[in-house]
């Protein structure tokens, strides 16, 4: 049929890496607990413990850069989507979004 050959196929897409989003989520879990650890004791020995997330942040960060860089470059190639880079603001705010 004639609509049949119209279709185009589908170019293929990154697949998700779980692990990475899971690494994330450990990442801020504690740092979002400490936040509120700070206003719910005032355990000195508690505080220091729970206060020490700056390390948490730097690695969120790392995994963060990594995201970022994967998704906006192209399968299989090491440039980035021109769409992507026609239009900087569309694909922040969908990110965002």
């Amino acid at each position: 049929m004639a609509g049949e050959d119209a279709v185009k196929p589908k170019a293929p897409s990154k697949p998700r890496i779980d692990a990475i989003d899971g690494c994330r989520f450990a990442l801020v879990l504690p740092i979002v607990i400490a936040h509120f650890a700070r206003f719910s004791t005032r355990n000195e020995r508690l505080l220091k413990i729970m206060t020490q997330e700056n390390v948490l942040v730097g690695g969120f960060f790392v995994i963060s850069g990594y995201v970022a860089a994967y998704t906006a470059t192209k399968l299989g190639e090491r440039a980035a989507d021109e769409r992507k880079l026609a239009r900087p603001e569309l694909f922040f705010w969908q990110k965002v979004m």
